[in-house]
């Protein structure tokens, strides 16, 4: 039986375009504000609401109070519904023959500032080379968007974070990063390697983690029988040189950003005592995405700018 023939029955009751009015709907909860989304009059997307609630037989959305709540069924509906209309868009947008070269998309990459600092300018040379005309737009990463990360890739074309943060969606791996320490260039007390008893001996820069993070090089330097003096807390990774140089205290820095920082920067990496678990880095994407032809070669040209 044909997909034609598939859609001429049961579905044939429902007027597809009501998909649009479905998606609407459940996102805002209301069906006022759904028909401002989509340009209906209020009696009209009442209507819909009508119609789609007979084709399912569940009211969809259910009064509490004064606003409406959606019931199991159409909380389940969400996510496939935001998938089949990308999934119509893309149809409809299709152009025949695209060649990347001429392509002039926009992809949103979120990643934290260490990736941007560290792979950033890689990133941008080995897409910019092959498709000149592209646009990239790099959001910073945040605990937020992580906790949110399906609803976060609606709008984003791909996430890069560690392993151990995000499940249930599409991933490839990117490449790992070990941690290195690293001290102030001038700092006399330190060698080549730290030893074990100055881990104590010293003051740390630390950065700030996200809330769940339940692995990071800290916890595995406590967890090792370390428990360091914790000095001074950075935002994020780019801080913690600036902690670091003309001082005393030591930090820890995935090693690729080490190496970007410690020339100029007043640091410099040395050999660390204790085994520390690297950094996995994954791309993640919106199952919605999975056959877009650009966003395949776009997952494809990461993971091999950054092997």
């Amino acid at each position: 039986m044909s997909s034609i023939q598939r859609i001429s029955g049961h579905r044939a009751k429902l007027d597809l375009n009501l998909i649009v009015s479905l998606d609407a709907l459940l996102r805002e909860r209301s069906v006022s504000r759904a028909a401002i989304e989509v340009g209906l009059s209020q009696p009209a997307m009442s209507a819909a609401l009508a119609r789609l609630r007979r084709y399912f037989g569940d009211p969809l959305l259910a009064r509490v109070g004064n606003s409406y709540q959606l019931t199991p069924l159409a909380r389940s509906l969400v996510e496939r519904t935001t998938v089949a209309i990308s999934a119509v868009d893309r149809v409809l947008d299709a152009e025949p023959g695209i060649e990347i070269e001429r392509s002039s998309r926009e992809f949103t990459l979120i990643m934290s500032d260490y990736m941007l600092a560290a792979v950033g300018d890689t990133i941008t040379r080995d897409l910019l080379a092959q498709a000149p005309h592209l646009r990239i737009n790099f959001v910073q990463l945040r605990p937020e968007i992580v906790d949110r990360a399906s609803d976060s890739l609606r709008t984003a074309d791909a996430l890069v974070v560690p392993r151990g943060f995000v499940s249930d969606l599409p991933s490839v791996d990117l490449f790992s990063d070990r941690w290195v320490c690293v001290v102030a260039e001038d700092n006399e007390h330190v060698g080549d390697a730290i030893r074990l008893d100055q881990l104590t001996e010293y003051p740390w820069a630390v950065f700030q983690t996200h809330p769940h993070a339940a692995t990071t090089p800290l916890h595995q330097v406590r967890a090792q029988g370390v428990e360091p003096y914790v000095q001074v807390v950075g935002e994020n990774y780019l801080a913690l040189p600036y902690f670091v140089a003309h001082t005393d205290r030591i930090a820890l820095l995935p090693e690729r950003l080490a190496a970007r920082m410690s020339g100029g920067m007043g640091i410099r990496s040395v050999d660390f005592p204790l085994n520390l678990a690297p950094l996995n880095h994954a791309l993640w994407w919106h199952p919605m995405y999975n056959a877009d032809p650009e966003h395949r070669w776009l997952r494809a040209q990461l993971v091999k700018s950054l092997e």
